[in-house]
């Protein structure tokens, strides 16, 4: 159960959303395509994606820096706490309450995930992961083979980004969801603010991140993208013997 649980607690980091299926029994019957609507409909919705997609990429540009607590909930429905730090381009760092004994974080090049239990830490370099999607800065989106969707899920407030490495199939998707604030006077959305994302990994396993009480480019000590290396503990722990 504890592989388990810490696997679920590294996959919220590099991979994402889940995959939905569409097809129903009728449908797979019918093999006529449906119509196409009409082409305002496309020009209209084509604009609202292309300003979704402006928009997530402003908030890229905007928010340099984030401190915020985050809820984690792993494959099973288990709670996890604690406080997030985020600084662009590719600094991250997941600090667990609760006495749990991992961290995430990652430098700008490396997302390190460690186990201070068992004296382990796993390597990846950050533009390998779609972990990307969140703490990158002026990266091209198709690149990662991302695309915006409004309304996810039928939430009119909410824009999500959708991400993968077409590349690496296997290491599946990432699903960052943006609240809109919208503007007061036109009631069009003015700006996002990011509130988490979904995961989803080869097993079919669910976990959500959220995040809350957000402060956003806010200065950041350095040493967050640092650790202390839990297998030099052990190696000084046995010379000291």
């Amino acid at each position: 159960m504890r592989k388990l649980y810490r696997f679920s607690l590294l996959v919220a980091f590099l991979v994402a959303q889940p995959v939905a299926q569409f097809a129903t029994h009728a449908a797979m019957q019918d093999t006529a395509q449906p119509p196409l609507p009409p082409l305002e409909e496309q020009v209209v919705e084509e604009s609202k994606s292309l300003k979704a997609l402006k928009l997530v990429q402003g908030y890229m540009s905007d928010v340099k820096s984030l401190k915020s607590s985050f809820i984690q909930r792993a494959p099973g429905g288990k709670l996890s706490r604690g406080t997030l730090y985020m600084a662009r381009p590719g600094k991250i760092r997941f600090d667990y309450s609760d006495d749990i004994p991992f961290l995430v974080v990652a430098d700008g090049k490396t997302i390190n995930f460690v186990d201070y239990e068992i004296g382990q830490v796993q390597k990846w370099p950050v533009k390998d992961t779609p972990l990307l999607a969140v703490i990158g800065e002026g990266f091209d989106l198709a690149s990662v083979n991302a695309h915006i969707e409004l309304a996810p899920e039928g939430l009119d407030d909410l824009v999500s980004l959708t991400a993968n490495d077409p590349d690496r199939p296997e290491m599946g998707q990432i699903s960052v969801f943006f609240q809109q604030t919208l503007d007061p006077v036109t009631g069009e959305a003015a700006s996002l603010s990011l509130i988490g994302w979904r995961v989803l990994d080869a097993q079919g396993q669910v976990t959500a991140v959220e995040i809350y009480d957000q402060e956003v480019n806010v200065d950041l000590a350095s040493t967050l993208w640092t650790f202390e290396d839990p297998r030099g503990i052990a190696k000084r722990r046995r010379t000291r013997r």
